[in-house]
């Protein structure tokens, strides 16, 4: 049976901006900076716009209808580089599955679509930053760690 695998559409804003503060809520135990007011506020309008323009696309993994997983690429450009002569480049972000839902291969499922994405969009190449549970995730899908951050190379 395939991952339940698709855009986001409008009727996902919600579940997606919870996975988003339960990310953060994740990470707070990282840095000590979790999630506020103010950060909910311009998440929902920042991914809530997003559905209306080309330069983030969001997929979602659901069950039941319930969004389990998300992945965001947040689309750039740049002056044209050789190897990318449209400039285009992406940063994969917001990439969370609930954790009664890991190791299901969500997340993987959300990273090929992505890069299929990518692919077809003529992007140079995407980057991210990954915690040390993701670094397993995105190497076994071809990217290469750099000294900052972890990029794959859509060529």
């Amino acid at each position: 049976m395939p991952t339940p695998i698709r855009l986001a559409e409008p009727a996902d804003l919600d579940q997606i901006v919870q996975l988003r503060m339960r990310l953060f809520d994740d990470a707070t135990e990282m840095n000590g900076v979790g999630p506020d007011e103010a950060i909910l506020k311009v998440t929902v309008d920042y991914f809530r716009q997003s559905f209306d323009k080309d330069d983030c696309k969001t997929w979602v993994a659901f069950v039941d209808q319930h969004v389990v997983a998300v992945g965001s690429l947040a689309v750039f450009c740049r002056p044209p580089y050789p190897g990318n002569l449209a400039g285009k480049d992406a940063y994969l972000l917001n990439m969370y599955t609930l954790p009664e839902y890991r190791r299901r291969g969500y997340a993987q499922a959300i990273l090929k679509e992505a890069m299929q994405y990518a692919q077809q969009q003529g992007f140079g190449k995407i980057w991210l930053h990954a915690t040390a549970d993701g670094q397993p995730v995105y190497a076994g899908a071809g990217f290469a760690p750099s000294a900052d951050y972890m990029e794959w190379s859509v060529h």
